[in-house]
């Protein structure tokens, strides 16, 4: 069994370390593919189409994502979809919290999951925000994970820098560690790029793709880079490479080597 990711990218990872720029609604829909060298040939294609909404209502953004997934790993395709249910409160304009919902049917994505995170701004200018969140994953055969997201961001004109402390325990595991960094620069309503790095033994499920998380001995090492481009005021394009190679951790053997290329469409809706 192989199991995927929370949100199906790390689009949502991002969304779930670092405020997110207000739009009064943005609708997107990506279609990311995965190929894959690994001892066998065993794994992939991979595919996954993630259809997503985001609205500003008050003080609050409520979001949702659909994302189906399909898997051609040998001997046994897989397939799940997913519903994601989140949302950010601004309780003052110090403080915000983000938390969100997600369950799914079929063999891949975790069958139930919960995250909550609250983020408080500090200094007089509040460009410095640190960041404390807790969340649960149950895999479809049923283990479960849970995992602590904590560490700051800081945020310069158009750039922010953001570093996460992700420690997760796993059913029947001892506790493991994953380390994430993200730069973005660049200016909403004309284009962003993000780089995304991430390294760690057995990352909580949802913070990258990783195939057999509930065997014990894996290292993760991830780089992301995706480009946002608005063609007009109203919307554009978006789109990823990422390079990942999964190791056991034991013997440094490589599990395999991913390569993921990213598409997405995305229009803004409101005034």
């Amino acid at each position: 069994m192989t199991v995927r990711n929370f949100a199906a990218s790390i689009a949502m990872l991002a969304m779930l370390i670092a405020p997110l720029a207000v739009h009064a609604g943005e609708w997107e829909i990506v279609d990311s593919v995965s190929g894959f060298t690994s001892p066998g040939n065993v794994y992939g294609p991979w595919n996954s189409v993630t259809l997503s909404d985001r609205e500003k209502i008050g003080n609050d953004k409520p979001g949702i994502a659909i994302v189906q997934q399909n898997d051609s790993d040998s001997p046994h395709p897989t397939h799940s979809l997913e519903t994601v249910l989140d949302d950010y409160h601004d309780w003052s304009p110090k403080f915000f919290t983000y938390a969100a919902v997600g369950v799914s049917s079929g063999d891949l994505l975790p069958t139930r999951s919960a995250y909550l995170e609250g983020d408080a701004k500090l200094g007089t200018l509040g460009a410095t925000v640190m960041g404390f969140g807790a969340g649960t994953v149950v895999n479809p055969n049923g283990v479960v994970q849970n995992y602590l997201n904590m560490g700051p961001s800081w945020y310069h004109n158009n750039m922010n820098v953001t570093l996460r402390w992700l420690p997760s325990f796993t059913t029947g595991r001892m506790g493991t560690s994953t380390a994430l960094f993200t730069i973005a620069n660049g200016a909403e309503g004309v284009s962003v790029t993000t780089l995304t790095l991430l390294a760690g033994n057995q990352p909580p499920n949802g913070f990258v793709v990783v195939a057999l998380p509930n065997q014990i001995g894996q290292r993760a090492l991830l780089g992301s880079l995706d480009f946002k481009h608005w063609l007009n005021r109203k919307g554009g394009y978006d789109v990823g490479i990422e390079l990942e190679r999964l190791t056991n951790s034991a013997s440094g053997n490589m599990i395999y080597v991913r390569r993921a290329l990213s598409v997405g469409v995305f229009r803004e809706v409101g005034p």
